[in-house]
Parts: structure tokens; C-alpha cells; sequence
């Protein structure tokens, strides 16, 4: 395949950024099955995706001065950050959209191609997930992979070692970058130059961002401010989309009224282009945005812009609602809610759930049998896409919906707005409640501790914190209290997938809003047990150990001292005296909360088995050997038969039989069984997962155990490294791996002692 005609969109593409998608009418063909490439196709998160016929790009009239440099910055990079800025709607991704595509084609000669990525950096989660991508296409190797997911101290020079050494000529965009320090990469700022965003000769990064401020971006960036386009452009770009609305002049002064906004222009010419326009010239649509009459005017004084592109959609609105279609209005409030320029999944908008919002007469009254609540889901998506109001997405089989961030901004600004609504108006209180319920509902289908739903998770969670924000405010305390439950949930499956800092400052803002509920409201307890986890896991268990503390006494009082969640805690604290090595307090504390676990929950709980695991284990540590290996291996034929052979709790109880028959001086026989562990846990969980690393540790024992001095050391000072990028330098499973290191030096082998 002919590289110079594709280039790879990855996380999170700019929305209106000029691919021009129409609702689900995609060619789409893997990239690996085509024979030749298609003039104009683009890649898009592995597939080649052709644009529709009359699906054209925007056109990017009146930005010649910003893309000529740009173009010629791409053949000679001047070792320099380009930071593309300006207000929302202005055009950046466009901008920069026409640079990728131009890049990516290069000379029809074929004596030159680029490889060209996009990026999104709108949030931690888009910025990993694209990250990890392009290091795939650079052929990193599994420990760069897994530092990149995982957000390691040194996930920036892994990234950017690979970009060094790939082809010069690329072209690397980051989009959406409105919070410069998503950029950062644990630098103590974006502009120093160790994070992300790094000047380089081989090729040209550039950015798009809201943040104009040039000591944001540092010395090794330039800052290039994007304003609106003047008349004579606004008015081609009009002409484009709307041939037969109308003269130049009169679209010259349409494009004036609409203050030369890329996305307003975009809105308002799409729209007089469809079947569904009541208002079909421009003199016409701008007698209505001059007049008010048929339009749903919002009073927004934090921005005059954005509340000229309120007002070209919400024409679109009162004609959709006029053909029929009155429930695209509530939908677009409802998308409004999640995070803008993230992938919603087209599966997550289950008609049934959004019901209430569907109705055209009857506005929260829900009716589950309704037949024809997907139709009406469909008709709205359709009529939201077709006047560029929503995007869709294609990732292999998936779907996804994308709303531009003014766009939702300005929704949401709709919902708290005390303006009076007409009667097809959705009520801002069950647009938010459906908002939350949505993705509760979606959680009821995912565990936390199965390693192929946490990619979702992950999605999840970067709606989650923008409801947070959005959201949080305004609801009653029952579905605030669903939606910390939903957090909850989620960081708890992100900390499994090994991102704890990720799933802990989640937890972190839903603690920071909930303080809408009581202190000792269960959910409350729920988060704050959490947040103990993982500052145990990040190797702060003096503290972790207090919060579990306090969580408990709060539980057994309200709760009783045999609620599933009393018990939960009790197991903790047991755990976090082992992990502090009070080892007969730790077996004591399993040994006493066991016999409750099976009484209220079961023998096949997933939480009964976790203690008894943890009981093998504290038994184990105390030198009880066979006693553990009997425990320990009733619990992994129940594992087996209730979770599966590679489900990580499984995978767990391996471990500790592995490490038992080490201990019961048998360590080649130990070794093959560490060897198979660690090769399932690479598939499932990655090379630098905690829990991979662990048996890591732990094999470099087994080695030293036989004498096999050199290969322990390397395989030490391996996990050394990977424990510093992931853990940190004090962390407790970091400091183990270098003290058992000095002592191999000296042929001294201590005990593995590991956290279960």
C-alpha cells in the first residue's frame, strides 16, 4: 500500500476537521485486504475510509497565510512546536486537517512519502489510547507499549526515542489540546520540553489548543493565533455548501453576520443545503438571526461567538422539529452531557434507556414497549448528522458519535439557562438524569476484573469525569449518589488495568463532588474505601491503612458487622497487615471475617475467594507451606471453574503455588511454572503491570535460588527498571527489587516476599 495516500487518525479526530462523514453510509475495507489504493483515502483507527460522494471536505477558504508556512515547515522542520490557537469553532482542527491530508498524499511522484498521526489530547485516556497506536505503527515492543498505556514517568522518552529513530518527514498532530497539561507527561509544564510536545528535526509537531498564551507553550514552541475569516472567504465557503441559496453579495453579508466563524459558516450552509430547511437563501437566514423569530435565542455573555453558532443550529433544530423530528433537540442536550470530542459508542445510546427523550409529545414518560423508540433514535442521529451538528466515527466494527466541544459548551449552557422553553424542550433535570442513568446502566454489563472490558472502562471514565462537571451540580442526591457509584466502579477496573494514578484522580474528583451527600452516605464509603486502595497500591499503606480504618468503623456502624461491604473492609485491613508484614495479624484477620464472607455471600463469591486466597497466602508467609498449597489449590479449582483459566484472579492463585513450591525447595520445577504464568500474564495483562512484573521479581529468584548468578541479575535489574517508570523511585515493590539486587551482589538470597 502507497503510504503517501493514507495517514492515521488515532484517539480522537478533530470534529468538523474536514472528513465529512455521513451517517453510516461509510466504504469501509480493511486496510490489510485492499490491492490498491484509493485516490483521497484517509486511515482511520486501521481501516481506509473513503469520504462519501457530496461528502466533501470544509473547505479551508481564507487560512493561505497559515497553511502555506505550515506546508513548508513540513518539507523542512525548523526543530519547533506549532501551536495552532484560537476560540472554539474557529477552525484549528480544520487547519490542520488540510496540513495531515496534504502531508500524507506528497508528491504524486512517489519519490517521497510521510506518516502522518492525529492524536487527541483532549483528555489522559484519547491522549494514551492515540499514543499507543502510533507506537505500534513504530514497532515498539511490548514494555513501550505498556509504559505508554499505562502513563509511566518515562512513557515521554520511550514515545519520542521511537519518533526519533522512524523516517524524517513525519507529521504529528495534537489535537483538542485546550488543557495544555494533558501534554505535560509528568513534567512539572508542557513548555519545558520533557513531556509530550518536544521541538525535533526529523519532523513537525503541531498542536491545537484554546490557550493562546505563549509562556504556556515554552521557548521551543511558536504560536500561531487563528482569527475568523473575513467576508470574501466566509462567503465561498457559503457558496460551497449552499450553491443555490443565493449571490456573493449575499453571502458575503450573511458571512459578516455570522462574525466569519468557520463552524457557524459550516452550520448555517449545511443546513440551507438540506431538504428539512424552512429558510432556503441566505437573505433569509439572516432576517432570522436578526430578527429572533423561529430561533431559540440564549443569552450568553461569556461569549458573543458562541452564541452566534447557538443560534445557526438551533434553526436547524426548529426545522428538524417542523419535519417531524422534534426529539433531535432533547438527543443533542443529552450528548451534550458526555465528553465533547470523545468517541460516544453508537451501542451506548440504547433507545430503550433514552426512551423518555424520544417521545415528541410526552416528554418523560417512559415507554419501554414503544417499537419504535430505536427508529426514532436512528431519525434523530440521521437529522443531527446530516446538518453537522454530531460526527460519526468508524473503528472496525465500531461506531461512535463525536460532538465539537462549542457545540456542547453551548448546550449545556442551554439546560441551566432560566430562559423560558417552548412546549418541545426537554426538561434540563431528566436530560441530565438520562445523561447518568445511560452510562450506569452500561456499567451492569462489565467487570471491573476482566482485562478485555477495561478499554471501555477507560472510555467510560472520561465521560464520567465530565459529568462530573456537567452534571454533578444539578442532580438530586439519588442520582448523584448513582453516579459516584458509576466512578467507583470505573476506577476500580482502570487501577486493575495498572493505571492507578488515572482510576485514583478519578475517585479524587467524584470525592471533591460529592459532597452533596452525606459523609457517611454508603456510596461516600464506597469511594473513600477505594481511594484507600490505591494509595495502598501506589505504596502509601500507613495511610491507606487510617482510611480503611475510618471506613470501617463508619460501615459497622451503619451498616452492621455482617453487610458485604463491612466485610469488604475487614479483608482490606487484613491485607494491609500483610502487606506491612504483620503476618499473623493479616492470617488472624482473613481467618476470622472467612466464616461470615461464606455465610452472607457464598463459597464461590468472587470476594469469598478472595480471602481465602489472601488466607493461603498469609498461612504461606508465616511458613505453614502445606497448609497453603491445600487452601490454595481448592481455590484455584474454584477460580477455574467460576472465573476461567486467564482471568487475573486465577492467574493469582498460580502465582502463590508457584512461589509455595519454590519454598518447598523445589525451585526448577517452580521456574517452568513462573515461566508459564508470566507468558499468560503478558497476553492478558502486559509487561509492565504491576502483577507481571511481580512474577518478574520473582522468577529472578527462582534463578538465584540455583545459582544461576548473571541471568537473576539481569532479570532484577530488568523489573528495577520497569518498577522506576511505573512505580516510582520509593515505591515499596521498587525499593524490594533493588534491595534483592545488593544482596545478589553479595550471593545472598532473601525470601521473596510479595503483596498478593
Amino acid at each position: 500500500m502507497d503510504a503517501s495516500l493514507v495517514w492515521t487518525a488515532v484517539g480522537t479526530l478533530g470534529t468538523y476537521a474536514g472528513l465529512g462523514m455521513a451517517w453510516l453510509q461509510l466504504r469501509v475495507q480493511p486496510v490489510e485486504n485492499r490491492q490498491e489504493p484509493v485516490p483521497g483515502a484517509l486511515t482511520l483507527f486501521g481501516v481506509s475510509v473513503v469520504p462519501p460522494t457530496g461528502a466533501l471536505p470544509l473547505e479551508t477558504h481564507g487560512r493561505d497565510q497559515i497553511l502555506g508556512p505550515l506546508w513548508k515547515w513540513t518539507r523542512r522542520p525548523p526543530a519547533t512546536t506549532i501551536v495552532l490557537v484560537g476560540m472554539g469553532g474557529i477552525g484549528k482542527s480544520t487547519v490542520a486537517t488540510a496540513l495531515a491530508e496534504r502531508a500524507a498524499r506528497g508528491r504524486r511522484s512517489g519519490r517521497w512519502s510521510r506518516r502522518v498521526w492525529w492524536v487527541s489530547a483532549a483528555d489522559q485516556s484519547s491522549l494514551a489510547a492515540g499514543l499507543v497506536t502510533v507506537a505500534r505503527q513504530l514497532n515498539a515492543d511490548p514494555a513501550d507499549l505498556e509504559a505508554l498505556a499505562s502513563g509511566a514517568p518515562d512513557a515521554p522518552d520511550r514515545f519520542w526515542s521511537l519518533l526519533e529513530r522512524a523516517a524524517p518527514g513525519w507529521l504529528l498532530v495534537f489535537d483538542a489540546a485546550d488543557d495544555p497539561e494533558v501534554l505535560a507527561g509528568g513534567a512539572s509544564a508542557v513548555g519545558d520540553g520533557t513531556g509530550w510536545i518536544r521541538p525535533s528535526a526529523r519532523g513537525l509537531t503541531v498542536v491545537t489548543s484554546r490557550n493562546s498564551d505563549p509562556r504556556t507553550w515554552g521557548r521551543h514552541a511558536k504560536v500561531c493565533r487563528m482569527d475568523p475569516v473575513d467576508e470574501g472567504a466566509g462567503a465561498r465557503v457559503l457558496l460551497d455548501l449552499a450553491p443555490r441559496a443565493g449571490d456573493e453579495a449575499e453571502a458575503q453579508l450573511l458571512a459578516q453576520r455570522l462574525g466569519g466563524l468557520p463552524l457557524a459558516l459550516y452550520l448555517a450552509g449545511t443546513y440551507l443545503d438540506t431538504a428539512v430547511a424552512r429558510w432556503r437563501t441566505f437573505a433569509d437566514y439572516r432576517h432570522v438571526l436578526d430578527s429572533g423569530g423561529g430561533v431559540r435565542l440564549l443569552d450568553d455573555p461569556r461569549a458573543e461567538a458562541r452564541g452566534v453558532v447557538t443560534r445557526t443550529w438551533e434553526i436547524s433544530l426548529d426545522d428538524l422539529a417542523r419535519c417531524g423530528v422534534p426529539h433531535a433537540r432533547p438527543l443533542l442536550r443529552l450528548l451534550s452531557c458526555w465528553a465533547p470530542a470523545t468517541p460516544i459508542p453508537l451501542d451506548l445510546l440504547d433507545a430503550r434507556h433514552i426512551a423518555c427523550l424520544l417521545r415528541p409529545r410526552a416528554f418523560g414518560q417512559i415507554d419501554e414497549g414503544d417499537a419504535d423508540n430505536a427508529d426514532q433514535l436512528e431519525e434523530a442521529l440521521r437529522g443531527l448528522d446530516k446538518l453537522g451538528l454530531i460526527e460519526a466515527r468508524v473503528s472496525g466494527p465500531q461506531t461512535a458519535i463525536v460532538i465539537h466541544p462549542v457545540v456542547a459548551d453551548a448546550n449545556r449552557i442551554h439546560l441551566s439557562s432560566a430562559v423560558a422553553r417552548p412546549g418541545d424542550e426537554p426538561d434540563a433535570n431528566l436530560v441530565r438524569r438520562v445523561a447518568v442513568e445511560v452510562i450506569t446502566s452500561e456499567l451492569s454489563g462489565l467487570s471491573p476484573y476482566a482485562p478485555a472490558d477495561w478499554p471501555r472502562f477507560r472510555l467510560i471514565g472520561t465521560h464520567l469525569r465530565t459529568l462530573l462537571d456537567t452534571v454533578a451540580p444539578h442532580l438530586t442526591q439519588e442520582h448523584l449518589a448513582a453516579l459516584v457509584s458509576a466512578v467507583c466502579t470505573t476506577g476500580c477496573a482502570i487501577d486493575q488495568s495498572g493505571a492507578i494514578d488515572v482510576g485514583e484522580s478519578l475517585c479524587l474528583a467524584a470525592l471533591d463532588r460529592a459532597s452533596g451527600l452525606d459523609a457517611d452516605h454508603p456510596v461516600v464509603l464506597q469511594l473513600r474505601h477505594q481511594l484507600a486502595w490505591d494509595s495502598a497500591a501506589m505504596g502509601r499503606r500507613n495511610q491507606a491503612e487510617a482510611m480503611y480504618r475510618q471506613v470501617f468503623v463508619a460501615r459497622r456502624r451503619l451498616l452492621g458487622e455482617d453487610y458485604p461491604d463491612t466485610l469488604v473492609t475487614r479483608h482490606e485491613l487484613a491485607w494491609i497487615a500483610a502487606a506491612q508484614e504483620r503476618r499473623e495479624e493479616a492470617e488472624s484477620g482473613y481467618r476470622r471475617v472467612l466464616p461470615a464472607l461464606r455465610r452472607v455471600l457464598g463459597e464461590e463469591h468472587i470476594a469469598t475467594l478472595f480471602t481465602r486466597h489472601e488466607h493461603g497466602w498469609a498461612l504461606a508467609n508465616q511458613g505453614r507451606l502445606e497448609d497453603a498449597e491445600a487452601e490454595l489449590r481448592s481455590v484455584l479449582r474454584t477460580r477455574r471453574q467460576v472465573l476461567g483459566e486467564e482471568h487475573p484472579h486465577t492467574l493469582a492463585t498460580l502465582h502463590e503455588l508457584a512461589w509455595i513450591t519454590a519454598r518447598r525447595g523445589r525451585p526448577a520445577e517452580a521456574e517452568v511454572k513462573y515461566r508459564q504464568l508470566l507468558e499468560t500474564r503478558l497476553q492478558v495483562l502486559g509487561d509492565e503491570h504491576h502483577h507481571t512484573l511481580s512474577a518478574h521479581h520473582e522468577l529472578a529468584w527462582i534463578l538465584a535460588l540455583q545459582g544461576r548468578w548473571s541471568k537473576a541479575a539481569a532479570e532484577y535489574e530488568n523489573v528495577l527498571r520497569a518498577r522506576r517508570r511505573a512505580l516510582g523511585e520509593e515505591h515499596p515493590d521498587t525499593l524490594a527489587t533493588l534491595s534483592a539486587l545488593q544482596q545478589l551482589g553479595n550471593r545472598h538470597i532473601a525470601d521473596a516476599f510479595h503483596v498478593a
